[in-house]
């Protein structure tokens, strides 16, 4: 199957998209971004997981965030690096933003890692990279309970 080129301004719009139907947890959406099998690293090692299980990831973060008074995400940093003539290494990152009933909003940047298929069917993430444990930076910054 002949490859077709996706450039940086193809991979942008993926990527807000995937900011767009996260937000709206559009799970049938999420799941057409990943390929069926996708490989999950951070700061606890790395594992394959299926669609199915990171879509199951993707529902407790939502919750997760939603718990911590989360209001908005966006993509606010992009770099995307060709690996191969397929495939293409993108660092991102994201800020969030958090209100709790009393206070100032309070935002969280973070940097997360792709690798992802652009095959002509669409890009498709292959590699996520997650720089930090999401839940421990919520904590630090007060927005959850400290871990039991």
């Amino acid at each position: 199957m002949p490859h077709q080129e996706i450039g940086t301004e193809g991979l942008r719009s993926f990527l807000e998209r995937f900011q767009r139907v996260s937000a709206a947890s559009d799970v049938e959406a999420l799941a057409g971004m990943y390929t069926s099998t996708v490989m999950i690293a951070g700061p606890s090692g790395a594992r394959a997981i299926s669609s199915a299980d990171m879509l199951s990831a993707v529902a407790k973060r939502k919750r997760l965030f939603e718990s911590a008074g989360h209001r908005e995400t966006a993509l606010v940093g992009f770099d995307e690096q060709p690996l191969t003539d397929r495939y293409s290494i993108v660092r991102t990152e994201w800020r969030w933003r958090f209100e709790r009933t009393a206070g100032e909003p309070i935002t969280v940047s973070l940097p997360s890692t792709f690798i992802v298929d652009r095959s002509a069917e669409g890009p498709r993430i292959v590699v996520y990279v997650m720089h930090h444990d999401i839940a421990a930076e919520l904590q630090a910054r007060g927005l959850l309970p400290p871990a039991a």
